[in-house]
């Protein structure tokens, strides 16, 4: 699929936007940030996150140069203890695919593909962990089939403070 590709997130209104439509998606929301966010919402959380000291770094998955989704990592600090990681340089990935069209045509896969070669080539990454809600069946199943497996299960609290069951799935370098 040569056709995929990641470029970071621009502080633009047009990527703003895209973002603004696509956490109006039930679909989208409920399994990254359980509820809609508004345009503000979204410009105050992603526009720190284009500035090249951000601790958390945002790239737009284009197909056929067009946007259709978002991919990020983060380097693990805060939350070593709850993935019980015990290395320094473990990287947290998260994706979705916002264009509804364009789910399941395997243009995750590949945004993951792409992410985890260069955090393993460029950031000489430990390992890798995804932390999808256990009830994300399409998520689980696309890490699979991007090299992670299931490490353990845990809960913790959602970003609207209720509690809910995590998957910790891991991917080894190659």
């Amino acid at each position: 699929m040569e056709d995929v590709k990641i470029r970071q997130l621009n502080d633009s209104e047009s990527d703003y936007r895209l973002l603004e439509k696509w956490y109006q998606e039930e679909d989208i929301y409920s399994s990254f940030e359980q509820r809609r966010l508004t345009y503000e919402e979204i410009k105050n959380k992603y526009y720190p996150r284009t500035l090249s000291n951000s601790n958390v770094v945002v790239y737009m998955i284009e197909y056929s140069d067009k946007p259709v989704g978002i991919i990020q990592y983060k380097l693990v600090k805060d939350d070593k203890k709850l993935y019980q990681i015990t290395s320094d340089n473990v990287y947290e990935m998260d994706i979705f695919i916002g264009e509804l069209e364009f789910q399941h045509k395997g243009i995750g896969s590949k945004g993951v593909e792409l992410l985890s070669n260069y955090l393993f080539n460029e950031k000489h990454a430990d390992y890798l962990v995804m932390c999808p809600l256990s009830n994300n069946i399409k998520a689980i199943n696309c890490y699979k089939k991007c090299g992670f497996y299931i490490k353990r299960y845990y809960e913790t609290e959602d970003t609207i403070g209720q509690m809910q069951k995590y998957v910790l799935m891991v991917k080894e370098p190659y």
